[in-house]
């Protein structure tokens, strides 16, 4: 039987968001991991300042042989190497008879989720902590989350409410850096609410707002408004995927949680994930064959970005480190992208379902074929406070070793050789043959019960986790995002594409726009 044009499009629209939705049977980003010293006043910045949502069930402790494998295999057989204690190169030692534990929880937004751990010693519950000063967003492998500011919150304001709300509750820390240069503490509190963000308002970047700052225990964070031309290109990316935005709904339904913050609250969860490369093209190349994303097309690239104004709001906080350290800012992990300056910044976009990884790289010269400016730090632990890493969200109907030795084949087919998944169990080199059954080992109890994870190294030295939630995992999960009213394309009752939720914004892309 002949299908009639109509039916025939609304066919293969569903089969197209099958394959999106479930490409490499990845959905998109389950969360972003991050490092703490203090469990309770991180859960406090993420749920008061920023509006998210607590979910108490699913809040873990847990220790073991398997878990201390998954976690730090690279830094454990650095350790050996070097013949030193791994504790020396940021490993807890949370084996079955060691000394400390993992303790963490989920907090839950619009499209995405923020996980806080913290490795707690057993007998005392004291941290186990491990820092570095250095703090600057374009040291290899430092990543950053960026949180989506509502379209009908003035962005000035925003910054001015986000800073206010912190003090208030005692996050003296969080202080949004100024595109102005400014040569103190007092300065930076002088400059007027007007001038607090960067506001492009001409060009493929029009109606695109951002500011930087660090998070209560140092973390890197970044918020975003997307308006205007911007949003436009970016919704047609997002139409064309299938991606989930709240950012992209009529009237989606604010919560409880989100006014509860006030001002700051007024997000639409992550717009993106970024993570500084040594190579831009092989991390694209990466995310787009390895993982499945899909490459944002131009116009919507940063290509050459500096400037007196982006420098100091990319790395404000470091220039006044450099100056009290009297370094030179170089020394601690800064490009000088100054207008007079001798470096660029260049970046990619790869969309996943729900929101970016960013890939960022920096230049010693104006030219992408000078030199690379790759400062590294000398540690790579997931447990040095302040670390973030993103995790991928495997289907729950796929078998998670069986992906994660898939991907790693794959990978070293398409040569990315610097990709290796840690295992379960102890290996003598990193990436070491071992049946599928051994790469990670899911949870048969307590509360994260139907839940399994593995860390990997991604191109670049980026940590990484592969993550899948079964069972009474998943279902804690999907009535944690059903109870915020957050999307997600991993459950039918959190996927808007499912209910058509998108086709009155993605009607005005029926002819693709033409991108340079």
């Amino acid at each position: 039987m002949l299908l009639s044009t109509p039916t025939l499009l609304l066919v293969l629209a569903y089969m197209q968001l099958a394959l999106s939705s479930n490409q490499n049977s990845l959905h998109g980003i389950a969360y972003i991991s991050v490092t703490t010293d203090n469990m309770t006043a991180s859960t406090q910045f993420y749920t008061q300042v920023m509006g998210g949502m607590l979910v108490p069930d699913l809040a873990f402790t847990f220790s073991g042989d398997s878990h201390y494998y998954r976690m730090f295999q690279k830094e454990i057989l650095d350790a050996r190497t070097q013949g030193v204690d791994p504790a020396q190169l940021g490993v807890p030692d949370i084996r079955d008879k060691g000394t400390y534990e993992v303790r963490g929880n989920f907090i839950i937004f619009d499209n995405s989720i923020i996980q806080l751990v913290e490795y707690v010693e057993k007998s005392t519950s004291s941290v186990f902590d491990m820092r570095d000063r250095r703090t600057s967003s374009a040291y290899i492998g430092a990543a950053m989350a960026c949180f989506w500011v509502k379209d009908d919150v003035d962005f000035n304001h925003y910054i001015a409410e986000l800073e206010r709300r912190s003090r208030n509750l005692g996050f003296d820390q969080v202080k949004v850096n100024r595109p102005v240069t400014v040569h103190n503490e007092a300065e930076r509190l002088a400059v007027p609410e007007k001038q607090l963000g960067i506001t492009f308002d001409s060009g493929p970047f029009d109606g695109l707002s951002m500011a930087f700052f660090k998070g209560p225990r140092g973390e890197r964070l970044e918020l975003n408004r997307i308006t205007k031309t911007y949003k436009y290109y970016l919704g047609s990316e997002y139409c064309q995927r299938q991606g989930v935005a709240t950012a992209l709904l009529n009237n989606h339904p604010d919560n409880r949680w989100k006014k509860a913050a006030g001002v700051s609250g007024q997000t639409y969860g992550i717009f993106e994930f970024a993570v500084r490369t040594d190579d831009l093209q092989k991390s694209v190349d990466f995310y787009t064959q390895v993982l499945g994303t899909d490459l944002v097309r131009k116009p919507l690239v940063g290509v050459g970005l500096q400037g007196d104004d982006v420098e100091n709001m990319l790395f404000q906080k470091e220039i006044l480190d450099a100056e009290s350290w009297g370094v030179d800012i170089g020394q601690i992990g800064v490009p000088n992208i100054s207008l007079a300056g001798s470096g660029r910044s260049d970046l990619r976009f790869n969309l996943f379902d729900n929101h970016v990884v960013k890939n960022v790289e920096y230049t010693a010269g104006k030219s992408l074929s000078d030199p690379k400016f790759n400062p590294r730090y000398n540690w790579s632990s997931p447990a040095y406070i302040n670390n973030m890493h993103v995790a991928f969200f495997v289907d729950s109907n796929v078998d998670l070793n069986k992906f994660l030795q898939n991907a790693e084949q794959k990978a070293a087919r398409n040569k990315f050789t610097e990709f290796k998944i840690n295992r379960a169990v102890d290996v003598q080199t990193l990436g070491a043959s071992v049946p599928a059954a051994q790469y990670s080992e899911e949870f048969t109890d307590g509360p994260l019960k139907g839940f399994n994870y593995v860390y990997a190294k991604g191109p670049a030295g980026e940590q990484q986790s592969f993550v899948q939630f079964k069972g009474p995992a998943e279902a804690k999960l999907k009535s944690a995002l059903l109870k915020y009213s957050a999307v997600n394309t991993a459950f039918k009752e959190t996927n808007p594409w499912l209910k058509k939720e998108y086709d009155a914004y993605c009607s005005k892309y029926s002819s693709k726009p033409v991108v340079g």
